[in-house]
């Protein structure tokens, strides 16, 4: 890399092909490694889920959702004998619920 001095006292950079590549190829590189996940996983999801995909994104079973439903531990929409659970909703009652791992003591 080489700088150079111009008139008005600014500086001038000035670097090489090889030397420009590998700067680009970092930024790039670190702006797919933070952005691109995130994207993707936006893309992917869906705002409303059914009681099929509430299951698979959690695990639990028809049985567990309808007792849940039931006692309002987590929120839905109904309309007519349709029912959809919001992602959001379902992601907050999880973030809620959610217990850290303690290390045992010794």
């Amino acid at each position: 890399m080489n700088y150079n001095r111009l008139e008005n006292s600014e500086l001038q950079f000035v670097a090489e092909r090889k030397e420009l590549e590998l700067y680009f190829n970092k930024v790039l590189r670190n702006i797919l490694r933070e952005e691109l996940p995130l994207l993707l996983e936006k893309l992917g999801k869906k705002d409303w889920l059914t009681k099929e995909e509430l299951m698979e994104f959690t695990g639990w079973s028809s049985r567990t959702i309808q007792h849940m439903r039931d006692t309002n531990q987590i929120p839905y929409s109904q309309h007519g004998r349709k029912i959809l659970y919001p992602r959001i909703g379902i992601e907050e009652f999880l973030e809620n619920h959610y217990i850290s791992h303690r290390r045992d003591k010794r």
